[in-house]
């Protein structure tokens, strides 16, 4: 979006959406489902509060990389348990 915004690549459609989204304290679409529609992230209705939860997300899983995995998993958590399982396998 930086770079659109100061000119050095093309700015598309979904670009100005996703800036306006923003703009307007919004989680553009594109960071909650992916092209086929299917939901990759939680939905969130104020831009702020999707974002704490990526910053609790992304502290959660840099602790069990620094430190140790916890001793178990709180599965319903998950956004994707079955793919967890399948990683941790």
């Amino acid at each position: 979006m930086i770079k659109a915004i100061d000119g050095e690549v093309v700015m598309t459609p979904d670009l100005v959406v996703a800036i306006d989204m923003i703009y307007n304290n919004r989680v553009p679409r594109q960071w909650v489902y992916d092209a086929t529609g299917v939901e990759i992230s939680w939905i969130s209705p104020a831009l702020g509060s999707w974002m704490s939860g990526m910053q609790s997300r992304y502290r959660q899983l840099k602790m069990w990389l620094e430190k140790d995995r916890p001793p178990s998993f709180w599965l319903t958590g998950f956004q994707r348990p079955q793919a967890f399982l399948t990683a941790v396998r």
